[in-house]
Formats: structure tokens, C-alpha cells, sequence
């Protein structure tokens, strides 16, 4: 049996959780420039340097663009872009290629207290010289 490469085997799997992302555009509206530029300039190059994640890109007439992504996890996720430069529209579909697809949720503290501690936060540099302490402390408040 030949012998394969495990950094081959395990690095050679990872898949994007982006599956899907559609531009959706309008061919005459003002708010829509920024989109129509970004599709003429960069569009081919975003799509040349991921190739798991399918492009389609939709003609709106009479509404405003947007960036619809769609998941792994069935997610879908909407993008307004209205009025926005060719390079926030860049910035968003990059967001979006690097996101889970997960639902943001709020982390929860499960105790409650009445009485909160008397002794301060701690900070990295608690137990350093009081010289260095001051100097720190100064910045942070």
C-alpha cells in the first residue's frame, strides 16, 4: 500500500462555509455604481481565487444592490451595498467568504452576584514595578 502524506490528506479538505454568494444589481440605478464596478474590475479575479464558492450575478432593475450569501449550514445572509465604493463592496464580499454562517449569539453569564468584588480588575501588569503600574494605568483611564 503506498504511503500518503497526512499534512495532504488533512489540509487538502478544508471547505469554505460560504457556498453561494449572488450580486444582485441595478443596470441603470445610481445607488448601484459602486456594485456595477466592482463586477467589471474584480469580480474575475474574487472568483479565480475561490473556486469553491459558486458567483451568480442578477440584474435588479429599479432596486437597490445587494450581497446575498448562502451557507453550508442553510444560512442565508442579506448585504445591503447601497451607495457604497467598489472597495467597501470588496471589504463585504471578503466579510462574507470569512464568515461561519452561524447565527451571532449573545453569551450569557450563568451566576448573578450582589455583591460584585471589591478588589479591582486585573490587568497584565498587576504585579509590576509601581513606577510601570502608574506610567499603564494613566493610558488606560
Amino acid at each position: 500500500m503506498a504511503q500518503v502524506n497526512i499534512a495532504n490528506r488533512v489540509f487538502g479538505r478544508y471547505v469554505r462555509p460560504l457556498q453561494r454568494l449572488t450580486l444582485n444589481y441595478c443596470k441603470n440605478g445610481g445607488s448601484s455604481r459602486g456594485m456595477r464596478e466592482f463586477i467589471d474590475k474584480n469580480i474575475v479575479d474574487f472568483a479565480k481565487s475561490n473556486p469553491g464558492v459558486a458567483i451568480y450575478v442578477r440584474e435588479r432593475n429599479g432596486k437597490h444592490p445587494r450581497l446575498v450569501a448562502n451557507f453550508i449550514n442553510g444560512n442565508t445572509k442579506v448585504v445591503h451595498v447601497k451607495n457604497m465604493s467598489p472597495e467597501k463592496v470588496q471589504g463585504w464580499v471578503t466579510n462574507l467568504r470569512n464568515e461561519s454562517g452561524e447565527e451571532v449569539e449573545k453569551i450569557k453569564k450563568y451566576w448573578h452576584t450582589e455583591n460584585p468584588s471589591i478588589q479591582g480588575t486585573w490587568n497584565p501588569f498587576l504585579h509590576k514595578p509601581p513606577a510601570m503600574r502608574k506610567h499603564v494605568a494613566n493610558k488606560i483611564e
